[in-house]
């Protein structure tokens, strides 16, 4: 198993690439910018789905262009269709930070929680984690979570856009914080954490 991280775009929005490294098959998560070192990896394996936490702009800003290589089917809740279509709540004109024009582009697997996503011999679960946005989503494999902006090290994704609630974030934390055991989290800005870690010291921790 590889795990590699790109930090991209203005806002340094995480990147993942999740590769089996037995059947070289990968998924992409949050594919905010197209880089040069992130397409050139990219090239390298046989990439199977795009999966997005969620669709504000500085999370799929390189869907179109990983798309049109690879062929890999786009992935996300249904709550983020709009948003990746472009919808103003993807928050694109509201941040003013990109320099290129943004490409909507049409989900090819909606899930929710409970679905599989599999891809060479890895696994990933769904968990439906609204929030940061009604749609947003948690991918945990076999002792990891991408959580895009739901959990941060010691913080958590904002609730004051089009779609957060405070009281859904709640919810995800508890849902989260009910799994069994520890996992590494990476998130989809700022460095990796625990389980563990966010159980003792984040601050939603005790309200959940």
């Amino acid at each position: 198993m590889a795990i590699l991280k790109f930090e991209i775009g203005p806002l340094s929005t995480n990147c993942y690439l999740f590769v089996d490294e037995k059947t070289n098959e990968a998924v992409v998560i949050d594919p905010a910018f197209e880089t040069e070192k992130l397409i050139e990896n990219i090239k390298k394996v046989n990439l199977k789905y795009i999966l997005l936490t969620h669709a504000h702009a500085d999370h799929i800003m390189a869907v179109s262009l990983i798309k049109e290589l690879t062929f890999a089917k786009i992935v996300a809740h249904k709550n983020e269709a709009k948003r990746l279509l472009g919808d103003e709540s993807n928050l694109y004109n509201a941040l003013g930070c990109y320099d290129k024009p943004f490409t909507a582009q049409e989900v090819d697997i909606f899930v929710d929680d409970g679905d599989k996503i599999k891809f060479g011999t890895k696994t990933l679960s769904v968990l439906h984690t609204p929030g940061h946005t009604d749609g947003s989503l948690c991918f945990v494999g076999d002792g990891i979570i991408f959580s895009g902006d739901t959990v941060f090290a010691g913080s958590y994704g904002r609730v004051d856009f089009e779609s957060g609630s405070y009281s859904n974030m709640l919810d995800s934390f508890h849902k989260l914080f009910s799994l069994e055991g520890d996992y590494v989290i990476y998130p989809g800005h700022q460095g990796s954490t625990t389980l563990k870690d966010e159980r003792n010291f984040n601050p939603l921790s005790r309200y959940v």
